[in-house]
Formats: C-alpha cells, sequence, structure tokens
C-alpha cells in the first residue's frame, strides 16, 4: 500500500514549520530532557520497589493484591512513557540509550522487537486500514472497524468488551507475541523471516519475566503456586484496563475515519491521513498526559513520532491552532466524553453494521 499524495504537502510543510519554531531555541530540540529522565527513575524506582516490598514485607494477601496490582499499573506506566518513544528513537541521539530503554520493556514482559512490527512498521504507517493496521485485529471477537465482517455475537459486544480489556496485557504478553513470531505473514506484511538472535531474545526474556514474576515471589515467600499465578492475573487485570482504554480512545470512538485503499492506494498525504484517522482526548490536563506519556495527544504523536512525549501537551496546542486557523479538521474530546463515545461506537458496530460512520475523508 501506499499514498497517492507526497507527503510534501501544504498542511504538513506548514506545520513542522511551526514545530521548528517550537523547538528553536531548545538545546536537544524533539528529544528527552530532565522532566523524561526524572520521570523515569519515579517510575523504575516504583516498579523494583513494590517488587521488593512483595518478596520482604507483604503479610496478608490483601498486601500482595495491592503491590502487584500497583506493579501491573506500572509496567503500563513504563511502556507508555519509556518503551514507546524507545522505539520511535525519540529518547536520544544516542543509540545505546534508546535500546536500554527498550530493553526495559522485555523486561516488563513485551516483545519489543514484534511491537516495533506491529506498532510502527503497521500501525504508525497505515493507521486505522484494515489489512494494514494490525491493531485493528488485535482482538478476537471486537468489531473495532466497519470494514471488518459482522457476526452476531458483535451485538453483545458493547457488554463485553471490558472483560476483554481486562485480559488484554495477558493476552499481549503471553499469546500475540508468541503467535506473531510463527507467523510468515502479518496484514501487508508477507515472507517475513525473523532473525535467529530475536527468536533467542524471545524465549530468554519471556523466562525471565515469568521467573521473576511468578517463580520466585513462590519461592521466597509464603505465597503457593496458585496464588502466585492469582496474583499474575490480578497483575494484568489492572495493567490491560489501563492499556486498552488509553489504546482505543485515540481510535476507536466517533470522529476518526477507517480510509479503504484503492487498488492499493491512499487517496491522501500520509500526514493528513494521521490527522484523519486519529483523535485526542483530556488535552487540557496535564496529569493525563503524564500518565499515558502523551498518549492522549495522540495527533502529535502519529504525526511526529520520533518526537519525545515530554513536548506533546505543548505542540497540541500549536496543532489545534494551526488546524482552526488553515481550515482542517482536528478532533479533541474530553476523557469522560472519550469513554462514553468509545462505548457508543462499539455499541453501533455491534448492532447496526451497515451505518456508515467510516469514510474515505476528502483531500483538504
Amino acid at each position: 500500500m501506499k499514498f497517492t499524495k507526497s507527503n510534501n504537502s501544504e498542511f504538513y510543510l506548514g506545520l513542522r514549520e511551526e514545530f521548528n519554531s517550537y523547538f528553536a531555541d531548545k538545546k536537544n530540540r524533539n528529544l528527552a530532557d530532565w522532566r523524561f529522565y526524572l520521570k523515569a527513575v519515579i517510575l523504575i524506582t516504583l516498579y523494583v520497589t513494590l517488587y521488593f516490598l512483595i518478596l520482604f514485607k507483604c503479610q496478608t494477601f490483601i498486601d500482595f493484591v495491592l503491590c502487584y496490582g500497583l506493579m501491573g499499573l506500572t509496567a503500563v506506566l513504563i511502556v507508555f512513557n519509556f518503551v514507546h518513544d524507545a522505539s520511535h528513537k525519540a529518547i536520544s541521539k544516542n543509540k545505546l540509550i534508546n535500546e536500554s530503554f527498550r530493553y526495559i520493556g522485555d523486561l516488563v514482559g513485551i516483545n519489543t522487537y514484534i511491537w516495533d512490527i506491529r506498532h510502527n512498521l503497521q500501525h504508525h504507517s497505515f493507521t486505522n486500514i484494515l489489512g494494514g493496521d494490525l491493531i485493528i485485529e488485535n482482538i478476537p471477537l471486537l468489531r473495532l472497524s466497519a470494514r471488518q465482517t459482522h457476526k452476531k455475537f458483535h451485538r453483545y459486544q458493547v457488554y463485553y468488551a471490558p472483560l476483554f480489556y481486562v485480559l488484554y496485557s495477558f493476552y499481549w504478553i503471553m499469546i500475540i507475541d508468541m503467535k506473531l513470531f510463527f507467523k510468515r505473514e502479518i496484514c501487508n506484511m508477507k515472507n517475513i523471516k525473523h532473525p535467529f538472535s530475536e527468536w533467542i531474545k524471545l524465549f530468554l526474556f519471556k523466562s525471565i519475566y515469568i521467573f521473576y514474576i511468578i517463580i520466585v515471589p513462590w519461592q521466597y515467600t509464603d505465597l503457593t503456586l496458585s496464588e502466585s499465578v492469582l496474583l499474575f492475573f490480578i497483575f494484568h487485570s489492572l495493567a490491560g484496563l489501563l492499556l486498552s482504554f488509553v489504546a482505543v480512545l485515540g481510535h476507536f470512538v466517533e470522529g476518526p475515519t477507517f480510509p479503504a485503499p484503492i487498488n492499493n492506494e491512499i487517496e491522501n498525504s500520509w500526514a493528513e491521513h494521521e490527522l484523519d484517522t486519529t483523535i485526542d482526548f483530556g488535552t487540557n490536563s496535564r496529569l493525563i498526559n503524564w500518565i499515558t506519556g502523551g498518549l492522549n495527544t495522540h495527533v502529535a504523536h502519529h504525526l511526529f513520532p520520533s518526537t519525545c512525549h515530554i513536548h506533546y501537551f505543548d505542540l497540541t496546542k500549536i496543532i489545534e491552532e494551526y488546524c482552526i486557523k488553515n481550515g482542517y479538521n482536528y478532533k479533541k474530546e474530553s476523557l469522560f466524553n472519550a469513554l462514553r463515545s468509545h462505548f457508543r461506537y462499539m455499541k453501533n458496530l455491534g448492532i447496526n453494521p451497515k451505518e456508515q460512520f467510516i469514510t474515505t475523508p476528502k483531500p483538504h
């Protein structure tokens, strides 16, 4: 697939000029600064501290539940705030620094090699396009695009979707990563051959993760194996909810488009396609922005993925003003309205499959 229009569109070039003005007096321009590294110290310290509390301080099962639950949420914040930027090489010009933060993702359970394929090479390249963006097809039994085949059970997806969100973190780490390694074809990517070194990393890091998160607590605390496994699921249930809701609110709500290629061509420029297929939420809240690693300001991330998330809060204001001034359709919602919109979207895709929520955007 390819875009019919050059990315050197009037929209992108004009916005890039605004961004360059913003970064003109900044030492590291679009990369990380002290705010990023302070956040890294806080979240990594919190994750490690919770783990040591599990091993040495927890006395009751409720203590373990609280620590495992908080550790699961912290793991997601680490992925949002550091691993995500590292995968886009948005932290530093130093490759070693980016790679070091990227491997933190492998240590908290995800396979960053597969994530780069499905997130960077697919989702960011062909956002919201069925057959190009694997995220649309990530969760079985959910219909996230009107271009997907409708099944009778989709009528109830608005009710059972939250259960799938609870399970999503576990499903990602234990199933998606493994399954995709054995596939020769992932959406529009054909005849895939994974390097042998990546196979080694897959099994090595998964083993390390299972060892420290389940086996060590079982062996060095009063937990039984079944209790340790149960706590592992509690860890992932909270992680799954946070991960899922932040992920779906950027695209799977009312507003973003889901274009269909014509003869393998997308009738737009890449930048305008990203604007049409993405939405922001909670843009006035620095707390939401801090927690999500800037993923609530999703338009800025999709247009400038190699920019560190610490800049997104300010850059989003620039994008909104630029779009209003030049007649482009920038979309945003409050967090509460975005959540409501997501469930309306899921309900409508379930019970009214022929309704056209999705149209191919007209060129601006």
